[in-house]
């Protein structure tokens, strides 16, 4: 599993710049930041399960993600329906200039390609980089001093920080709700659940990009 880590992260590393010279796009700090980090873990110990990178048994695998995903779009519908809160967010990042590099396939390639385009950047490349810092490496190394619960808030606190910097460009109600109901409980607390149950990143990371892609379908 070292192998394919270090070329998945490597792969998503170099992706970076080419995608954003072909959308135009913003160059995405953030997600340079989460996949090198756990890239030098990895060069360091050569341990691929410590970064939630880790065989996880079929079962398994689709009974957590299923619940992962289920507690996404249930925390998703109840407050969508009235805070327009991620609506908002859409709206505002594709209209944004220069394009976020996830979500200006839509922007700059159209019908099915835009489609495909973000999915694969999403899964592949920025919400993968997300979980493989928060969800893989940050919460098994916090898990490793302190219980599981602790581990799990904590991560998801500090998950919510830079996500914050997305709820700004949105209303104060909205913005609230993208912070502390999708971000913090949702993705931070729900995937975080995931990940401990199964020490890897797959249901979470599944589940997140799937979730990404249906609510901007129904909502753009």
């Amino acid at each position: 599993m070292a192998r394919l880590a270090l070329a998945w992260i490597s792969a998503a590393l170099l992706s970076l710049v080419p995608v954003t010279i072909l959308l135009q796009g913003a160059f995405p700090l953030f997600t340079v930041l989460w996949l090198v980090v756990p890239l030098v873990v990895l060069l360091r110990t050569h341990n691929a399960s410590s970064l939630g990178i880790r065989p996880v048994p079929w079962r398994t695998l689709v009974a957590v993600t299923m619940l992962n995903l289920a507690g996404l779009l249930v925390l998703y519908a109840l407050c969508e329906s009235w805070s327009q809160a991620y609506a908002a967010l859409i709206h505002r990042v594709l209209a944004g200039k220069p394009v976020d590099v996830t979500f200006g396939w839509l922007v700059r390639v159209a019908g099915v390609g835009g489609w495909t385009g973000m999915l694969l950047m999403s899964g592949l490349v920025t919400i993968f980089a997300e979980e493989l810092f928060f969800r893989g490496w940050l919460l098994l190394s916090l898990r490793r001093r302190m219980s599981p619960l602790r581990a799990n808030v904590l991560q998801a606190t500090l998950f919510t920080i830079p996500q914050s910097l997305a709820a700004i460009v949105i209303s104060g109600t909205q913005g609230l709700v993208y912070a502390v109901v999708y971000s913090w409980l949702a993705n931070g607390m729900v995937g975080g659940w995931a990940a401990l149950h199964t020490r890897s990143i797959w249901p979470s990371l599944i589940s997140a990009t799937l979730c990404n892609f249906m609510l901007t379908a129904w909502l753009r």
